[in-house]
């Protein structure tokens, strides 16, 4: 158990890609001795770090596909992305308002004002292009008007396309046997696809809102 929690750890403090990709055995091998504790802990820490706007949910979310394989990973990171965010909407809401507003009152009315505007498709569209920080995102609609289920479904939605992105990356490290073998066509050309997919998905969400209205 310490050994996992030492290895969550270091992995949220920072650890680049290479050195991801060089724990695989390991990895495995934490997780074919206690597969519910591997993965409850990663849930947990997941959880803790989007939460707190902490990084290192990038590399988690490479290894969760590393780990759990594309569609329990994107799953795992999606719903623990998800309930982090809502913990700070809800911290937001209940304990720090009047803070919030204080500090933020500008970007406080450009919320109110975007929800106003589009509803809860604003907040699906920061999901899909955070022009306003991740870590502001969650306690600025926490002091906004809208419901905390509303949040929590819109946002799960939102994160859905790049979290699925950051896992199916993890993905890859599982057939690579060196940096050479990331950078081949055969794992390179989807990756790329879905990275511009991705990177379309807002504008082409944004141009069916306005057309359906």
């Amino acid at each position: 158990m310490l050994l996992l929690t030492a290895w969550l750890l270091a992995a949220s403090a920072g650890f680049d890609i290479a050195w991801l990709q060089q724990q695989r055995q390991q990895l495995s091998a934490l997780q074919a001795a206690q597969p519910w504790f591997f993965g409850l802990s990663f849930f947990a820490l997941f959880t803790l770090l989007s939460a707190l706007a902490l990084p290192g949910c990038g590399l988690l979310a490479l290894a969760a596909g590393l780990c759990f394989g594309w569609a329990a990973g994107t799953a795992m990171v999606v719903l623990a992305s998800t309930v982090g965010a809502t913990l700070s909407f809800l911290a937001a809401r209940h304990l720090l308002r009047d803070a919030v507003r204080r500090r933020w009152a500008r970007r406080v009315a450009v919320v109110d004002a975007g929800l106003a505007r589009d509803g809860a498709f604003y907040l699906f569209s920061l999901r899909l292009a955070p022009v306003i920080p991740y870590a502001l995102i969650n306690p600025l609609m926490g002091v906004s008007a809208m419901s905390t289920g509303r949040f929590f479904v819109v946002s799960l939605l939102g994160m859905l396309a790049g979290s699925a992105a950051y896992v199916y990356a993890g993905t890859s490290l599982r057939q690579a046997q060196g940096w050479q073998d990331l950078l081949s066509p055969a794992l390179m050309s989807p990756l790329m696809a879905a990275l511009l997919a991705l990177a379309l998905l807002p504008w082409l969400a944004r141009a069916l809102w306005r057309a359906t209205r």
